[in-house]
């Protein structure tokens, strides 16, 4: 018989064995964790929006401390909130006089009360629920016992220590059933259609109450309920009021005649009740087909719950839009509960729309619970940083937990791990979304400056999730315990710190630099100076090409906490479970049959080892060259600090760095699937073996003639004692350096095994699959000495920069660091200058003005009585008042500078004469030195005479823009020597 057509493939002698099924319960769903996060981004939001509301019922004047600190309200950009910060002596100094924030019992109140509401609502609602007239006991329609029997037969089937109480609802006519309470006191309702059809579809009557069942027994009634009622707490205690209050902002501006603009602050209320609204109902999705999968396991009929009636929409449209309106409802679709009855591949799965809104959860906890910790943006490191472990440590639970399922069913199934670059990418995607939304920074435009930057998280979430994923395919195919939970706990313990600092970076500077941020040249001698507060400022940093970006950058990132032992976790974790050596084919955490993938074993030990050995020896050698290379140009003992050190370090960390790469190069290229923890560990342990090296080395400057670069005689002096090496800063940049280098080169190795992965395929590259590699009891040693040390230099390093930690504000170090912002003047109109100036006028700077016009009154007056008096009397009329000047001269450092240049600049020119001639006169009183006095009182003068030009160029300021002029209105043509 011919055939035509297409040839068939032949007939398999013995047909593929179906895959094993695996355990949906192989590691914990996540579902608790990610209802924990609910709830507290509700408690967190809760107490920001409230603190929204309270800030605008109080008779404040916030918006005229901004304007007084030269702010633009017509302008958005980060340059405004730059502005108040470099001013934040005085900024506080008016938010306490006139915009005070609520006193702590209003800022704990609506938490507390939004809880306890949320607890009475949720011991009410089941006796609600469970009325009588509402619902009937089980018994009024169990005349013979029968129900009852079947339940004592499920409480048998399924284990459960009591069995809920059950109730029946008459009037509902669905065929189906409701749990509710709490897991202790769970109440089962069955609806009255489902009981008058129990004798024709038994199955489907059994398969219900097991789905229930299954429900209780999976512990889902607590977490769901008091969502459920903190959910709708929420809403009447917190929404309502929040939006009452945007309504009348918004009919105000209406009454003003002024058009409304998108208002960020209500579209930031309606992307949380969105994402609060799609996150609960993803969860309750996967707790329905977690409780099919119980019940299956139970004996139910997989055919008994399934809506067999229902059909796939027509047309690309309406599919479009079903999946669409599926994301919002609490069920999964039919056909989704279908597949999972057969195959939980689904489960296992990582959506892409669960790590989008985890990412965008994370920015809205920061944001909510920074704004109510700290009004005001007045949070420091400390509080920033604290804020930050809570948030990563959800994010890592959540999505650390959905990646490790997702490989642990692939080792199980002999399928391919995933990468975890596409769900740690949409992570990253969230996070971005979150920024745009959320204005982090201070900056007010929906995009901003540099959008660029805005990847900067997507790369962070795909190294995120790529480091979790290869993690947990390691351990999976080494651990040898019967659980995986410990090693799942390890893993995410590990990488929650180094997630949290680069959070806090983010939120700190990056979003800054996002905005539009760069520092002042003339600031970034300021920055050598913290990095090296004992070097003398020889030089100028600041004419080195690209210093003022790269110098703000490092500082940003020493300026955090835990950096050295953050980073050290992330490839001694790894390293443990690759020196553990590969377990046996059949995992003892899982108890069905599996088998591990073929050629996906780890690597021989030696591949990662010893290029970070070689790597090591290195960099010692490097640092050795550097040393030769600046001993040539070593200037005098006295020139030896600011460019000079500042050489010295940059070719330290080039020292440490450049072999550390190069490690992570010869690593990567040999490690394979696991390439990315390979070259983390080359990289990290060539900067820890490097650094031993630099640090004895450097240790011993001097002992030899040709290394010699800060000392010039033989001695052992620590390295660590050093004023001219900033021995922790360099720890910290080097691990930093360490670990971008060994992404970038793993990603790059990766991107290009990718592009040659068809010529392997092909036949012309194939190689044998990998047995597992032997670790000897040699290696496991040296292993466990060289995680000690790295741990213990890490934990040293952060033990002693703990000492710095604070919680509390520095309002003059915050406008220290505000004031290297190259903050650009932009122009204003003379409506808003006018503004800005009657603001710093009548919050405080009238005040400032009339004292120091009362002071000039009383020199004048003094001048006159101590006109030919003796020395004594002319001691007692003039030394008070110049002691009153020389505290007059700080009300510059109290008070907004004046926004507007001229009178600025007179200004000033009160605080530098009042100052000086202030200690100038005290001082000349005190030797009894008539010429100086004369002259002190000369200076004194002019201060009061540029004191009347500020009063005049305000009043006239203030008249021309037809505003009422100041109190007392100088002479015309007062002018003011700001020379002296």
């Amino acid at each position: 018989m011919a055939v035509t057509g297409t040839r068939p493939d032949p007939v398999p002698a013995h047909p593929p064995a179906p895959p094993p099924r695996i355990d949906e319960r192989v590691l914990g769903a996540g579902t608790s964790v990610r209802f924990a996060t609910l709830l507290f981004l509700l408690l967190a939001a809760s107490g920001s929006m409230m603190l929204t509301v309270i800030i605008g019922l109080a008779d404040g004047d916030r918006t005229g401390c901004e304007l007084a600190a030269g702010a633009d309200p017509s302008d958005p950009s980060w340059t405004q909130s730059a502005r108040a910060v470099s001013q934040a002596v005085a900024y506080h100094l008016c938010q306490s006089a006139w915009a005070p924030p609520p006193p702590w019992w209003q800022l704990a109140g609506w938490p507390v009360l939004l809880t306890v509401s949320a607890l009475l609502l949720f011991l009410l609602l089941p006796r609600w629920k469970a009325r009588p007239g509402r619902v009937v006991p089980l018994e009024a329609v169990d005349p013979d016992g029968e129900l009852r029997t079947l339940f004592a037969e499920l409480a048998v089937t399924t284990g459960l220590a009591q069995m809920p109480r059950v109730v029946v609802d008459p009037a509902a006519t669905g065929a189906g059933a409701v749990v509710f309470g709490r897991t202790g006191r769970p109440v089962v309702c069955l609806y009255g259609g489902l009981l008058a059809g129990r004798h024709r579809a038994p199955a489907r009557f059994r398969a219900v109450l097991l789905h229930e069942l299954a429900h209780v027994a999976n512990r889902d009634i607590t977490l769901t309920y008091a969502t459920v009622t903190l959910w709708r707490v929420f809403l009447a205690l917190v929404l309502l009021p929040y939006l009452l209050r945007e309504g009348y902002v918004l009919y105000g501006v209406l009454a003003d005649g002024r058009l409304p603009v998108l208002d960020r602050p209500l579209m930031l209320t309606v992307f949380t009740v969105a994402l609060v609204h799609l996150a609960r109902s993803d969860v309750l999705r996967s707790r329905e087909v977690y409780a099919d999968l119980t019940a299956l396991r139970w004996g139910a009929d997989p055919h008994g719950w399934a809506d067999e009636t229902h059909q796939q929409a027509a047309g690309p449209v309406r599919r479009a839009l079903e999946r669409f309106l599926a994301l919002w409802r609490t069920h999964p679709q039919w056909g989704l509960r279908r597949g999972a009855l057969t195959d939980p591949a689904p489960l296992f799965r990582t959506p892409a729309l669960t790590f989008f809104l985890t990412g965008a959860t994370v920015v809205l906890v920061e944001l909510h619970l920074l704004y109510y910790l700290a009004p005001y943006n007045l949070a420091t490191i400390g509080v920033t940083q604290a804020i930050t472990i809570v948030s990563a440590a959800l994010v890592t639970a959540i999505t650390g937990i959905a990646l490790w399922r997702a490989v642990a069913y692939a080792v199980l199934t002999g399928g391919r791990v995933l990468s975890g670059w596409w769900a740690g990418g949409w992570l990253g995607v969230g996070i971005a979304a979150g920024t745009v939304l959320t204005s982090s920074g201070g900056s007010g435009v929906w995009l901003p400056q540099r959008p660029q930057l805005l990847l900067l998280p997507v790369a962070v979430g795909m190294a995120f999730g790529w480091w979790i994923t290869q993690c947990a395919h390691l351990w999976t195919r080494n651990w040898r315990g019967r659980t995986l939970r410990p090693a799942l706990l390890l893993s995410l313990l590990a990488v929650v710190p180094a997630l949290a600092l680069w959070l806090a970076w983010w939120h700190l500077m990056g979003t800054l630099y996002a905005s539009g941020f760069r520092a002042r040249a003339a600031g970034v001698t300021q920055w050598a100076l913290n990095w090296l507060p004992s070097a003398a400022p020889s030089g100028d940093p600041g004419r080195i090409p690209g210093i003022t970006t790269v110098l703000p950058l490092l500082g940003s990132i020493t300026s955090l906490y835990l950096i050295p032992l953050a980073l050290t976790l992330l490839w001694v974790v790894p390293l443990a479970a690759w020196a553990a050596g590969p377990a046996t084919a059949r995992p003892r955490w899982h108890p069905g049959p599996a088998a591990p993938p073929s050629g996906d074993v780890a690597p021989p030990l030696r591949r990662v080892l010893l290029p970070g050995l070689l790597g090591g020896v290195l960099a010692w050698a490097a640092f050795v060259g550097v040393q030769a290379y600046l001993h040539t140009g070593q200037p005098v003992p006295e020139a030896r600090g600011g460019l000079y050190a500042l050489r010295y370090t940059a070719g330290t960390l080039l020292a440490l760095s450049g072999p550390a790469g190069l490690a992570a190069l010869a690593a990567g290229a040999r490690t394979g699937r696991f390439r990315l923890l390979g070259s983390l560990i080359a990289a990290q342990s060539t900067i820890v073996v490097g650094f031993a090296g630099v640090t004895v080395l450097a240790s011993l400057d001097g002992c030899a003639g040709t290394l010699g670069v800060l000392q010039d005689s033989c001695a052992w002096r620590p390295a660590w004692q050093l004023p001219l090496f900033p021995f922790l800063y360099v720890l910290t940049v080097a691990l930093v350096l360490g670990t971008v280098l060994a992404t970038a080169l793993a990603a790059a190795t990766a991107l290009t095994s990718a592009a040659l992965h068809r010529v392997r395929t092909s036949g012309l590259c194939a190689t044998a699959p990998r047995t597992p590699a032997r670790v000897t009891r040699a290696q496991r040693v040296g292993v466990g000495l060289l995680c000690a040390a790295a741990v213990g230099l890490g934990g040293t390093a952060d033990v002693f920069r703990l000492r710095t930690i604070t919680f509390t504000v520095d309002l003059a170090d915050s406008q220290n660091q505000a004031q290297l912002a190259a903050v650009p003047d932009a122009p204003v109109s003379e409506s808003t200058r006018s503004r800005q100036v009657d603001a710093w006028y009548d919050l405080g700077g009238y005040t400032i003005l009339e004292e120091l016009t009362s002071l000039s009154g009383r020199l004048n007056t003094a001048i006159r009585a101590a006109k030919g008096a003796p020395w004594d009397l002319m001691d007692r009329q003039l030394r008070p008042v110049c002691e009153q000047w020389v505290r007059a001269g700080l009300y510059e450092t109290v008070w907004f500078r004046v926004p507007e240049r001229e009178i600025q600049a007179d200004w000033h020119a009160v605080a530098v004469h009042a100052g000086q001639g202030g200690r100038r006169c005290t001082a000349a009183l005190t030797v009894r030195d008539q010429t100086a006095l004369v002259n002190a009182l000369r200076e004194l003068i002019t201060a009061g005479r540029c004191t009347a030009s500020v009063n005049a160029r305000i009043d006239a300021v203030l008249r021309a823009d037809g505003r009422k002029g100041t109190i007392r209105p100088a002479a015309q043509g007062t002018t003011c020597d700001r020379a002296g």
